[in-house]
């Protein structure tokens, strides 16, 4: 087991994982626009041209942003959501310390972010994807990689502080439940369908846990 300390600190190791100096406007736009197209569209009908349109720019403006171009801005963007998460996440349990705050904590950022950034969805189903397609360059699969397994572990960890035992399983198909939390439950966008979801879901965590 870790204390909550112990795993800010590895959480805290995340939050470096993305350049934010090298982040200027345009890029920045871009990458929403990507984020934006990808979800309306799917990943797949994002190309350099539709990408262009979608900003009022020219294809050749961006390639001199981003002079991989589709790829790269697909890692970027990649990475970006992922570094966002971890700085959010850490923000929510920095000043946190009995497991039983921390376990809410991290239900209640884990199923908002799922319901509140649809592109999370898309995320999910392209790392999916890539374990049978492998479309990911592989050094950003195996930053993905590693950053589920931590995430997991987060699960594992806080559930062992609250009493669980030998729950490396369901941490992890908790982790899986609530990524797919769009699929199953009804959001309406008010405030109060997100505070019954997360209660509902620490609810069915403490149920397998058997807590």
């Amino acid at each position: 087991m870790e204390s909550s300390k112990e795993l800010l600190a590895r959480l805290e190791k995340y939050l470096g994982t993305f350049d934010w100096n090298g982040l200027t406007t345009s890029k920045q736009v871009i990458l929403e626009a990507f984020l934006r197209v990808a979800t309306r569209d799917g990943i797949a009908s994002v190309s350099m041209r539709t990408l262009a349109a979608a900003v009022g720019l020219k294809p050749p403006t961006i390639y001199s942003h981003f002079p991989g171009g589709r790829d790269e801005i697909l890692s970027n963007a990649l990475r970006w959501h992922y570094n966002h998460y971890a700085h959010g996440l850490f923000e929510d349990l920095k000043n946190l310390r009995a497991p039983e705050e921390s376990w809410y904590a991290l239900i209640n950022f884990h199923v908002r972010q799922q319901l509140q950034r649809p592109e999370n969805d898309i995320w999910d189903t392209l790392i999916a994807t890539d374990r049978i397609a492998k479309l990911l360059p592989e050094g950003l699969r195996e930053e993905i990689e590693d950053w589920e397994g931590f995430v997991d572990f987060m699960y594992f960890s806080i559930a062992q502080n609250l009493g669980a035992k030998q729950c490396s399983i369901e941490a992890r198909a908790l982790r899986k439940l609530f990524d797919s939390i769009g699929a199953w439950w009804k959001w309406d966008g008010s405030e109060a369908s997100l505070e019954t979801a997360v209660v509902y879901c620490v609810e069915v965590s403490k149920r397998i846990l058997k807590l």
